[in-house]
């Protein structure tokens, strides 16, 4: 089983918030629906969805994943 690493996320807790994880080579990300209808021009196959998350989770996440990568 691959390691999920949590890379941001708007709580202390493991569940209801907005977050980004890690999980092998693909990122994970929990938020809110996105409404399609605001996107018009974003197509989306009928089995994905969009999420929404806040800019400040996505580029914590991003800090936080340039340091895993440069550890490695």
């Amino acid at each position: 089983m691959k390691e999920l690493v949590v890379l941001s996320s708007e709580s202390h807790t493991l569940d209801g918030c907005d977050r980004v994880m890690l999980s092998g080579d693909q990122v994970i990300v929990q938020g809110k629906p996105g409404n399609r209808a605001d996107l018009p021009g974003v197509r989306v196959p009928d089995d994905e969805v969009l999420s929404t998350v806040s800019v400040a989770v996505f580029l914590e996440a991003a800090r936080a994943l340039e340091q895993r990568l440069g550890q490695q």
